[in-house]
């Protein structure tokens, strides 16, 4: 009989026991998290119980839960070969990177040294710039102190951004910002200002997005605050987030094609002050299409839980991916071959949306059609504006940055990307959609 055992905690507090018995998972509670008064169910797949959580053959909710905090695709088998564990081994790969895992959990082994000690490591652009180099023959994680998992398909690293300084967390200290460099696949040029750039625009348009940076080592790389980290008296504590496969108990396979209006509804259904999450999953929809998101799928959504419940957490990983399939890049897909994530409503091509299509998106949500009307009016009356606006503050901060001779040809290549943003994709699509 073979078995492993994990040990989940969350602020250095017992969760529960994970096991893999002969490739079937389960998951305990553990009773002193049963007994706290503010304890809360991992996701509504796993409620709090007694009784251990147990897979069965076909539905499988612990593995699927636990194995959402794992990387994808490239990603996945970069870290699984760095670390020497089979790319299918999910477990082993959650007991290796697990100290700091996508969002609030810890999982160790039950021998594993006791993580008191906290600690942060200066990370110099220098030694940053040379891992970004590396990729992506091996992961940025490479010769970090803690051994650390991220979710999603791109490459990142969790650090510790302390006046000005980039730290690497060791020990129990928890990350406090995600860095992502440019995309190395030549076909995504200048992905990190694209992100910096459409997250900044999303909060100005009014959308709920975390505080975003960009700096250069001299590789570019984006810099987000983790909004799962919360400070108190005792310090930097973590926030319990799942994503939207958690929430609905999907295994990560299915983040596009279970994507839709209906899953939209039914996750705001989850979400104490579901009006709200149904305006503000609207309000997200919109935005993507106006920038050109096409990569928006389940897992680029997530939320806070708590003993209060489930709520709609800040927007992330939004960037205009259109942007690299029009002629400024020397494609022609641009925009009626330019698809979608996922179909609205039966259409997957962006240049089948337009605002009756986005009122019956908002009709599924149970949201009336003059807040729909207002809320479209409100983003596509003013993202031009907006935009051009956080260009110009970008083209100032570049003023002294172009002093660094290394950097001048970077800032041209990113000043291009995010014109093609602008006036080719925000522009035509905002366009489009004020026409009534």
């Amino acid at each position: 009989m073979s078995e492993r055992t994990l040990l989940v905690s969350l602020n250095s507090g017992p969760i529960g026991t994970l096991r893999d018995e002969n490739g079937i998972w389960s998951f305990k509670y553990d009773s002193a998290w049963l007994n706290d008064q503010q304890h809360f169910g991992l996701s509504p797949s796993l409620p709090l119980q007694h009784a251990p959580l147990l897979d069965l053959s076909s539905k499988r909710p612990v593995q699927w839960y636990f194995d959402n905090l794992l990387p994808e695709e490239h990603q996945r088998r970069l870290l699984a070969g760095d670390a020497r564990i089979d790319v299918a081994d999910s477990f082993g790969l959650l007991g290796y990177y697990g100290a700091e895992s996508a969002g609030s959990l810890t999982l160790l082994a039950p021998d594993a040294q006791n993580q008191i000690e906290e600690a942060l490591l200066p990370l110099s652009d220098v030694e940053l710039n040379e891992r970004i180099l590396a990729l992506p023959r091996v992961p940025l994680t490479h010769g970090a102190k803690k051994r650390m998992s991220l979710a999603g398909a791109q490459h990142k690293l969790a650090v510790v951004l302390q006046d000005g300084a980039l730290f690497e967390p060791a020990g129990a200290t928890p990350s406090t910002h995600i860095i992502k460099p440019d995309h190395p696949d030549a076909d995504y040029p200048h992905s990190a200002v694209n992100e910096w750039f459409v997250m900044r625009l999303a909060k100005r348009a009014g959308l709920n997005v975390p505080d975003v940076h960009r700096r250069y080592v001299p590789a570019p790389v984006y810099i987000i605050d983790r909004f799962d980290r919360v400070r108190d008296a005792r310090g930097w504590q973590r926030r319990h987030v799942i994503d939207a496969c958690q929430l609905l108990g999907l295994d990560r396979s299915f983040k596009y094609s279970q994507g839709s209006m209906a899953s939209l509804a039914a996750l705001a259904d989850q979400c104490r002050g579901n009006i709200a999450a149904r305006t503000r999953l609207f309000s997200w929809l919109v935005f993507n299409v106006l920038v050109g998101n096409t990569d928006a799928h389940l897992k680029n959504l997530s939320f806070l839980v708590s003993e209060e419940g489930v709520e709609l957490a800040p927007h992330y990983d939004i960037l205009s991916t259109a942007c690299y399939e029009t002629l400024a890049y020397d494609k022609k897909s641009w925009p009626n071959l330019t698809e979608m994530a996922w179909p609205i409503l039966g259409k997957q091509f962006i240049a089948d949306v337009d605002r009756a299509l986005l009122i019956e998106a908002a009709d599924a949500l149970n949201i009336r059609k003059a807040t729909a009307e207002r809320l479209l009016d409100n983003l596509c009356n003013h993202i031009m504006g907006k935009a051009e606006e956080i260009y110009k503050e970008f083209e100032a901060e570049n003023a002294s940055l172009k002093q660094r001779a290394d950097l001048a040809p970077i800032l041209a290549g990113e000043s291009r990307c995010l014109r093609t943003i602008i006036h080719v994709v925000i522009k035509e699509v905002a366009a489009k959609l004020k026409q009534r």
